[in-house]
């Protein structure tokens, strides 16, 4: 039993990390097998992964809902393509101020949205999410409008498909394992308590409000950095980057991968971006449609995501199990008779 225990100990504590080496690895080898245009469907579902992964630090192990990461993801690339179109600013000075700025907004929006609680704070963010939308959208001499910026913003060699997808995939391995160290840190977990049982966590004297603003100026800067990737992948900035709906995505695919599992949101980028870009090529207009299927069948039949289906299969509990018994029983008994 005990040796059982060190084991699952084991694996609790390198699982992780084993488990992204090798996703990385294969994703290394796969960029010289796979044809170009899938070398960016690879760099759009790791930069997204990143994002994924990086607004469930808040909404699943924070217990906070957000509609405004969106924000700060759209905040990283405008930092790019501005710096570069205005200021003429090297890639590599941008692409290291990006995140830092990143991080002081969300120390500031944070600040003002964690004053109110629950639906209200997911409504707060909601609102300053719609208010940069409207100032990339409205404020043209500065940011370009509704055209946005483009344009070769990127230096040369990223440029290439391959060598871009080797960049992208090698600065959201290391945030990967950052991300992973805080929630198995010592903040981490009291960030978890504080999700379970805010009040029982305050009563023991943890300052409620610093951790989760904390949380929150952390999600903030590894979303601008998952900006910066998705510059690297699209060379561009446009509103759409601000709107809710880009925050939305994120925590679809943290719902369909699982918010309760560290790589449960990076499971859903894939599947949620590989059904995207196969069923808009063969099947556009019942796209939408099919993703809420997907979603309902997801919240009757896998409310954990499905690294949770698989988790709980192993146990013997899942639905699709329970459904295998009664049929099993209903054959036994028609059998009997």
């Amino acid at each position: 039993m005990m040796t059982e225990s060190r084991h699952s100990a084991r694996w609790h504590d390198f699982g992780v990390p084993i488990v992204l080496a090798c996703g990385a690895l294969a994703i290394l080898v796969a960029s010289f097998l796979v044809a170009p245009q899938w070398l960016f469907v690879l760099q759009d579902i790791v930069a997204f992964g990143l994002f994924a992964v990086a607004t469930n630090l808040l909404v699943g192990y924070g217990g906070m809902v957000s509609f405004g990461q969106a924000v700060f993801y759209g905040l990283g690339a405008y930092v790019m393509a501005l710096g570069w179109q205005r200021y003429h600013a090297p890639f590599w000075l941008l692409f290291v101020l990006a995140p830092l700025i990143g991080a002081v907004a969300a120390l500031i929006i944070g600040a003002l949205a964690l004053r109110t609680r629950e639906w209200y704070f997911a409504l707060l963010t909601l609102a300053f999410s719609q208010l940069f939308f409207t100032i990339a959208n409205r404020w043209y001499d500065f940011t370009g409008g509704d055209n946005g910026v483009f344009g070769p913003m990127i230096p040369s060699t990223l440029a290439q498909p391959r060598h871009g997808l080797w960049f992208v995939l090698a600065v959201s391995f290391i945030a990967l394992l950052l991300l992973w160290a805080i929630t198995v840190s010592p903040f981490g977990l009291t960030l978890r308590a504080i999700r379970e049982n805010p009040q029982r966590v305050e009563a023991i004297g943890v300052n409620l409000r610093r951790h989760q603003l904390y949380a929150f100026t952390l999600s903030g800067a590894f979303c601008a950095l998952a900006g910066t990737l998705f510059v690297v992948h699209d060379q561009s900035a446009f509103p759409g980057l601000f709107q809710w709906t880009q925050s939305g995505e994120p925590i679809l695919m943290a719902m369909i991968g699982g918010m309760n599992y560290f790589l449960g949101p990076f499971v859903g980028a894939i599947i949620f971006i590989v059904a995207h870009n196969y069923l808009v090529a063969h099947a556009a207009s019942a796209w939408e449609l099919i993703l809420g299927i997907v979603l309902v069948l997801i919240v009757l039949f896998a409310p954990d995501g499905l690294l949770g289906l698989w988790g709980s299969r192993a146990s013997g509990s899942h639905p699709f199990m329970l459904l295998r018994t009664v049929v099993a029983a209903m054959r036994s008994a028609r059998r009997s008779r």
